[in-house]
């Protein structure tokens, strides 16, 4: 039994010892196996992008739709909170001027309902006519204005479609007067016409133009008790010091408050061009900060040969500056 396992010992040996070029060729080398094992691995995901990597569109995309969350993504904790509170400042204070700026500008049509009447300015405006053909000879071939009948010009929202139609009608008839009409001291025709009722620029221009003074509703009377017309025929006429002494203190009034509604808005608007800044920058931001640490961390894996031991595993991490 002895001598027949030694015998298979020493076949086997020949066996090994006839053919160590083919056994040496199918083993890698001492020096290729370190090298292997040195060699840098990197965990790719499905997308492409190494475990340890930062999507830069997607950095980009988180705070473009929301401020913060890119930083938060790039773990850019501090930067995310500075997002995040710039974006609840610039809506706060965007949604309180909105609020004021449309309350106030309620405000100011609720009181040029009451408070301007285009029946007085119409009626003034026909009364000019006959001012400007008695003591400058001018002629006016645009009929006189018409008030339509039973019209509540306090209450617009009241109106019918037939009291609508009429209503634009009788300011079709003010404004071609106001095309034919000029100002003694200047000579110059009126600037402006009296816009639609209820338009944007009926609201500013009554408020804004003294040819319109006289549809205010403590505007001085222009007829005295004889049938003369009076100084306050003329709205433009200049007083010392430049200033209009036929314009009442209600037009200056509305037109305060109308600038400061619209103060309010545009403010508001502003604060809304703000809210397209904040996710540009922050956007911007969270791409180059996820495009820095791209740039700057490598991460290697290895197996280490210690003397007289086994290989040990290690991670290196690089940080490019």
């Amino acid at each position: 039994m002895f001598s027949r396992i030694s015998s298979l010992i020493l076949v086997g040996a020949w066996a090994l010892a006839a053919a160590p070029s083919s056994a040496q060729e199918a083993l890698p080398s001492h020096a290729e196996i370190r090298a292997g094992l040195l060699a840098p691995t990197e965990a790719v995901a499905p997308n492409g992008i190494r475990a340890d990597q930062r999507s830069i569109p997607l950095a980009f995309g988180l705070s473009a739709l929301a401020p913060g969350a890119g930083q938060a993504y790039n773990r850019n904790w501090i930067k995310a909170a500075v997002a995040i509170g710039l974006e609840a400042a610039v809506f706060t204070v965007w949604s309180l001027k909105r609020s004021d700026g449309l309350s106030a500008e309620d405000d100011f049509r609720a009181f040029a309902h009451a408070q301007w009447d285009p029946v007085q300015y119409a009626g003034w405006l026909n009364d000019y006519v006959a001012y400007l053909q008695a003591d400058f000879g001018h002629a006016v071939s645009a009929p006189a204005a018409q008030a339509p009948s039973g019209v509540d010009f306090t209450n617009p929202d009241g109106w019918s479609a037939d009291q609508r139609a009429a209503v634009t009608s009788f300011f079709r008839q003010i404004q071609a007067i106001e095309r034919q009409v000029f100002h003694p001291e200047t000579g110059a025709t009126f600037s402006h016409q009296l816009p639609g009722f209820g338009e944007q620029q009926y609201y500013e221009l009554i408020g804004k133009y003294f040819q319109f003074a006289p549809g205010w509703a403590d505007y001085p009377a222009w007829v005295d008790g004889e049938g003369n017309f009076t100084a306050a025929i003329d709205p433009e006429l200049t007083g010392n010091g430049g200033s209009k002494p036929n314009v009442s203190s209600t037009f200056y009034r509305y037109a305060e408050d109308h600038a400061h509604a619209q103060d309010l808005l545009r403010t508001a608007s502003r604060m809304s061009t703000l809210f397209v800044v904040n996710h540009l920058v922050a956007a911007i931001d969270a791409a180059v900060s996820a495009k820095l640490h791209n740039d700057r961390l490598g991460a290697n894996m290895a197996l280490l040969y210690v003397p007289d031991g086994p290989p040990e595993p290690s991670v290196s991490l690089t940080l490019r500056f």
